[in-house]
């Protein structure tokens, strides 16, 4: 669904995940999101939304949208910190002596092993590495502004997986991890370019095992990329001297700028760009996965509270699809016992009456009864409902769609028959002959009610 925004779409996620412990009460989040019209997807987006404002989820997701550019400053700041003492560390050596390879490696090294490890991570998509600084970005954030507990949880779990579905989780780390790195070499290269502009140093490079040749084909490979962006590359003489001259001293300190600029900063800017391109060709992709179970148990739930259309008087024609019951883990452990239409001559309740059995109504048929019936169906969700019917009648279209629209809010429903005298086998028959033409036939139904009552006590 592309229009659905991302705040809406990481707070119905989170209800979803909320619900997996135990299901809420959305009586009135159903109705309201009825109320409000619209496709089932923007049904189930407006009950999502009117239960996370009673469990203040869309606050804590604004929280977290207004605070995660700090916390992702804070961090930036601390990495300059961190890239102002090193380029310190280099350019205030020992004697104003700059080691130009060991230099390098300082300033380049663990930022050419975490990019490795980021673009590895994007080959492998089941790679937890790379992109450490983003996860620790989002961490913090999630740690400093929803605070503790399982709606908090439950969101951050919503905004992974969401990034995950949309292929845009290490775009959106990466995005935070580069920022972070460009923005430290932009430092690194700011303090590089002021100390080495007005002091002076001597650059060379020192080894006790490797030949001048090493160094020599080091920097020509080193400086080929640099050379195209017109910084100087030392010849191999200025290489082999033991100390360069003043015209060599330049091309030194120029080489190990330029290699900064084009190893360092300019890959990190490279790939911000390319994480921000693709964060905004497939944020729309960032939506609810409609076909899970869970979603469809609620588009059935809806259509079942969903106000009668008539499309065809005769109704033989018309498609009809049989709602889906709940599913084991968002039922409560009751029962609930209804009798629906039955004449004053049956006795009720019917015993032996289980305890479990925590509903126990009769109703006339009326639709104030049965909307009270669903209402108290749908706040309790029994894992078993006990529709008691009148064996002798005939079944109607006003108990196919009471059996209908009870499923969605139970386990299960099972018919009982019940009559005095004794209801016939003839009229069992009648009663699931009609199931089975209203595409109901996976509701069970009997005359014997221990059987409709098995496993309660």
């Amino acid at each position: 669904m592309r229009d659905t925004r991302f705040a809406d779409a990481v707070v119905t996620e989170s209800i979803r995940l909320i619900e997996e412990h135990g299901p809420l009460d959305d009586a009135q989040a159903l109705r309201g999101a009825i109320a409000a019209g619209g496709s089932r997807e923007q049904q189930v987006v407006q009950r999502a939304h009117l239960l996370g404002r009673r469990l203040e989820l869309q606050a804590r997701w604004q929280r977290a949208r207004a605070l995660a550019p700090l916390v992702l400053l804070g961090m930036a700041s601390a990495i300059v910190l961190a890239g102002l003492a090193l380029a310190g560390s280099v350019v205030d050596a020992q004697d104003r002596r700059i080691n130009v390879m060991a230099a390098l490696a300082a300033l380049l090294g663990l930022h050419a092993l975490t990019l490795a490890l980021w673009l590895v991570a994007l080959a492998l998509p089941f790679a937890s590495f790379g992109s450490a600084l983003g996860r620790l970005w989002l961490e913090l954030t999630a740690r400093l502004t929803l605070g503790r507990g399982a709606e908090p949880a439950a969101l951050l779990r919503a905004v992974l997986r969401l990034l995950e579905r949309a292929r845009l989780l290490p775009w959106l780390l990466g995005l935070a991890s580069h920022a972070i790195w460009a923005l430290s070499f932009a430092v690194v290269l700011a303090v590089l370019l002021f100390a080495l502009a007005f002091r002076s140093y001597t650059l060379s490079w020192e080894t006790t095992i490797l030949g001048p040749e090493v160094f020599v084909a080091w920097v020509q490979g080193l400086g080929a990329a640099p050379a195209w962006l017109g910084f100087p590359v030392p010849d191999a003489a200025t290489v082999r001297a033991p100390v360069a001259d003043a015209a060599g001293q330049r091309q030194w300190a120029l080489w190990l700028v330029g290699c900064v600029a084009v190893y360092g900063l300019l890959p990190r800017l490279a790939c911000l760009l390319l994480c921000g391109v693709l964060w905004r060709a497939r944020r729309d992709a960032l939506a609810p996965d409609f076909a899970e179970p869970y979603y469809r148990r609620l588009f059935a739930r809806l259509d079942a509270l969903a106000p009668a259309t008539v499309v065809d008087a005769d109704g033989r024609h018309a498609a009809r699809h049989p709602p889906q019951p709940r599913g084991a883990g968002e039922t409560s452990d009751t029962l609930a016992v209804i009798g629906f239409e039955l004449p004053p001559e049956i006795d009720w309740p019917p015993q032996p009456l289980p305890g479990a059995a925590s509903i126990v109504r009769r109703i006339a048929g009326s639709a104030a009864e049965r909307q009270g019936v669903l209402d108290e169906l749908a706040r309790t969700r029994p894992r078993t409902v006990v529709l008691a019917c009148h064996a002798a009648s005939s079944p109607d279209r006003g108990t196919e769609r009471f059996v209908r629209d009870l499923l969605p809010h139970c386990g299960e429903c099972r018919i009982w028959l019940a009559g005095q005298p004794a209801p016939t086998e003839a009229q069992a028959a009648r009663w699931r002959d009609w199931l089975q033409a209203a595409d109901l036939q996976a509701v069970p139904c009997g005359t014997d009610w221990p059987g409709a009552v098995q496993g309660w006590t």
